[in-house]
């Protein structure tokens, strides 16, 4: 039993910390008014503090209280496969993974699994089946539950179960109203109390050393030889190498194969931040996957797994170790750790199984009861989302309680079989949607339902030698399961690809036109006679020459290439637009220079992505083409979004430019939060697709200061995509490209930028800046604040000029771009 002074200051620091808690959570709560800001909040971090995010993620209640139980019971077998094995194929697994995942660039804020598959394989249905499959996470919960409750139950010297509806009352509760933005400030607290308790917890052990390693390895042979052996076959966990090794290898490739363990390199700045957060993150989960080493302190400690006689559970242990061995403020400390360890990961877990159930699960299905404005809409989700989350604590507190009273050796196998399949479901999606663009769908599903069938059908028809024993292990169900599932996964994507290629016609690029959001009507022009749109549109279409080039991760990306010259011009177009919006421009630049416009990846002639594009992912893709193309001094020209993008190439390759020309620049006006949830709002592929006639005329005019007639066919395109196969892809596509200029600013990074510079503005912008958010703001004053960020740079204003600089006053353009490269 704990003593007196230990239950009272165990209470009094159990007050203050939950004070604290609750203070963080009402600070996070006054910025939380809708199920995506309670699902993914709006922070960024330092690569150190993302480090020790992912760390605190990964880590849990099962690394701090239930995994060293099973050292305590086992040995070394168990040290091999939760403090070595497993943790190398996660750092391997997670080190290879991130950097492929944002050089592939699927970088957007899904809220969830289900989503994030979802969007990727453009299926409701498969969302769906991802939300229901979500709530195998629920086991994990128990998990945590039942650790925090032992180690809470000792402290205290109170029964468990008052212990366990407390806790579960108390956290579920602060859940309701905090989600992500009031775990920015708990983790961060969390992370760090963690790694202090893991240290105290591993040199808790140490006068066991006295006699050097020799001498603690013959203390544990004389409590029991199979302590000091790699392999137990008295366990039902470690009996052979195969559950030791193989299963934790595949097992822990698995765990990372996750978008919410995966994204969260996206947090970072740019990319020479991700080794730091790598670095930061592996550093401290060794330590923290290291803890499993107080198992062995703890069986010396209770060698007969017994105190007063009474036998100890495994999943008690450590919380007993924790009481009995250290003093009072110690103890105090550790048990903080613990809880911590707990509280980081269930955090996570009610926020994103809730987030699942109403976003993936209530809205699909009855979102059309939810009716009125988006406003609305979302308040009625998070309203939704907190109704969830009672019902969620009502379910986790049962089962806990029941795994409290009557457990099947640990509560750990009852949460790996849950977790485990789940991992094992979302494996072969997960890692298709990162590497292979063009994976029929048939092929993930079929990978997830055979992943599901065989985990359970092994698990519970206790098929093959290792399902034997009362306790099964659920890690080999999940590795048959896992392997399995990629071998039909495989084998439908070869087969259903060959099939699609085979009946697919050649792909004729889809039209694609400039969109804007809703502004003022432009001036307006008299519309040209049918011959004079004819020989204008005999110019847009067919005076130069299409070529394509195929970058690494098999996208095709088209361009033009005209000219000659020591010098090339590289044009990037912006949003919804193509290379056509560089024609005149290169027009009157190819005698002097070589000169390049190539559409960006998902536009008109460079085929779609099958995943989330970014400007992140952009900027990576320029940088690939100007190393494919073997281009040297190079100037980067880029229009609105694309200069945006030519900005982020330029500072992730500064090596492959000689010089930056933007002409109406996006990413020099700044955006508060509620001005990006309304650009938000606006940005929908559905209100896309109901866009009527007359908006998406005065959208395209509103481009210019003055409409000219040549650009008719801008306006006759975006209404001709409005029949075409490419006009769902459009809607999908326009949405995440403004949302990622929102996520992804590089006004703060504009100072980094160390090569001369052109700025080009036309002094009738309508578009730069938004008016309706920015009313006080003019395109003058947002030209100079980001010219002046920029160390080495020229600002030109063309006069009677609009946004779309480079068609309407192209001959200005081409002259202050000639008079720059020089």
């Amino acid at each position: 039993m704990a003593s007196k002074e230990l239950v009272w200051a165990t209470t009094a620091l159990l007050l203050l910390y939950g004070a604290a808690i609750l203070f963080f959570v009402i600070r996070g709560a006054r910025r939380t008014t809708s199920i995506s800001d309670y699902a993914v909040g709006s922070i960024q971090f330092s690569p150190v503090v993302v480090g020790l995010s992912l760390a605190a993620s990964i880590t849990s209640a099962a690394t701090f209280i239930i995994n060293p139980g099973f050292i305590a019971l086992y040995g070394l077998s168990g040290i091999l496969a939760f403090a070595i094995t497993m943790p190398l194929a996660i750092f391997v697994s997670l080190t290879i993974l991130t950097k492929s995942f944002r050089k592939h660039g699927a970088s957007v804020k899904a809220l969830t699994m289900a989503q994030w598959i979802g969007k990727r394989y453009n299926s409701t249905g498969y969302a769906l089946l991802f939300g229901f499959l979500s709530l195998l996470l629920i086991t994990f919960i128990v998990l945590i539950c039942v650790g925090m409750t032992k180690v809470l139950s000792k402290a205290l010297n109170t029964e468990e179960l008052y212990v366990l509806i407390g806790l579960v009352v108390f956290v579920f509760g602060y859940m309701m109203f905090g989600g992500a933005n009031s775990m920015v400030y708990t983790n961060t607290i969390q992370a760090i109390l963690m790694f202090i308790v893991a240290i105290i917890l591993l040199t808790s052990g140490y006068e066991h050393f006295s006699q050097g390693v020799h001498g603690f390895m013959d203390k544990l042979a004389a409590v029991d030889p199979l302590l000091v052996q790699w392999v137990n076959p008295g366990s039902f966990l470690f009996r052979d190498y195969f559950e030791i090794i193989f299963c934790n290898l595949v097992v822990g490739v698995a765990i990372v194969c996750q978008p919410h363990i995966i994204t969260k390199s996206l947090l970072l700045k740019s990319e020479s931040d991700v080794n730091r957060y790598l670095i930061t993150g592996i550093l401290v989960e060794v330590v923290f996957f290291a803890v499993v080493i107080t198992g062995l302190y703890a069986r010396l400690r209770f060698p007969d797994l017994t105190i007063d006689g009474e036998p100890l559970k495994m999943d008690g242990i450590i919380p007993a170790y924790v009481v009995y061995e250290f003093p009072v403020a110690v103890g105090l400390i550790v048990i903080m750790g613990l809880l911590s360890a707990g509280l980081s990961t269930l955090e996570g877990l009610i926020q994103s199984i809730s987030t699942t159930i109403t976003s993936d699960i209530i809205e699909p299905l009855s979102g059309h009861r939810l009716g009125g404005s988006n406003d609305q809409r979302n308040r009625k989700l998070v309203a939704i989302n907190k109704v969830v989350i009672v019902l969620l604590a009502i379910v986790s507190l049962l089962l806990s309680y029941n795994q409290l009273v009557n457990p099947s050796l640990s509560v750990g196998i009852f949460a790996q079989n849950g977790v485990y399949a789940y991992f094992s479901a979302a494996f072969v999606p997960v890692l298709f949607g990162i590497y292979l663009r063009d994976a029929p769908r048939i092929a993930p599903v079929a990978a997830t339902l055979t992943a599901v069938l065989v985990h359970f059908g092994i698990y519970y028809g206790r098929i093959g030698s290792y399902m034997q024993e009362a306790v099964r292990n659920p890690a080999v169900a999940a590795t048959f399961a896992i392997l399995l599932s990629l071998a039909v996964g495989l084998i439908t994507y070869f087969l259903f690809r060959s099939r699609q290629k085979s009946g697919e016609e050649p792909r004729k690029a889809a039209p694609k036109s400039v969109a804007s959001p809703a502004a003022s009507p432009a001036s307006s022009t008299p519309a040209a006679s049918p011959n004079e749109q004819a020989a204008m549109q005999t110019f847009i279409t067919a005076p130069f020459q299409h070529q394509s080039v195929r970058l690494s991760d098999g996208l095709e990306v088209g361009y033009i290439d005209q000219g000659r010259g020591r010098q090339t011009l590289l044009f990037i177009h912006g949003l919804a637009s193509n290379y056509k919006a560089w024609y005149k421009v290169i027009g009157q630049l190819r005698p002097k220079y070589r000169c390049i416009a190539l559409d960006l990846p998902g536009y008109s002639t460079s085929s779609p992505v099958g995943h989330p594009v970014s400007i992140q992912f952009f900027a990576a893709r320029i940088n690939e083409f100007v190393e494919k193309m073997k281009l040297e001094n190079v100037t980067l020209a880029g229009h609105s979004m694309g200069g945006q993008a030519s900005v982020a190439a330029a500072l992730q390759q500064p090596g492959n430019f000689r010089q930056l020309a933007l002409v109406s620049p996006a990413g020099f006006e700044t955006f508060n939060r509620a001005a990006k949830e309304w650009i938000r709002a606006i940005y929908k592929p559905a209100l896309l697709k109901i866009a009527p006639e007359e908006q998406i005329k005065s959208n395209i005019k509103a481009n210019f200061h003055r409409f000219p007639k040549d650009a008719q066919f801008l306006i006759d395109e975006r209404l001709a995509l409005r029949q075409s196969t490419a006009f769902d892809y459009y809607c999908q596509l326009i949405p995440q490209c403004v949302i990622s200029m929102l996520d992804e600013p590089v006004f703060h990074r504009l100072p980094e930028l160390q090569l001369p510079t052109l700025i080009l503005y036309g002094e009738q912008d309508k578009l730069i800046p938004n008016r309706m958010i920015n009313p006080t703001l003019s395109t003058q004053k947002v030209g100079k604040n980001g010219a002046g960020k920029i160390p080495n740079s020229q600002l030109v204003f063309i006069p009677e000029c609009g946004h779309f600089a480079q068609w309407e006053c192209a001959d200005e353009v081409a002259a202050a771009i000639e008079r720059f490269v020089g």
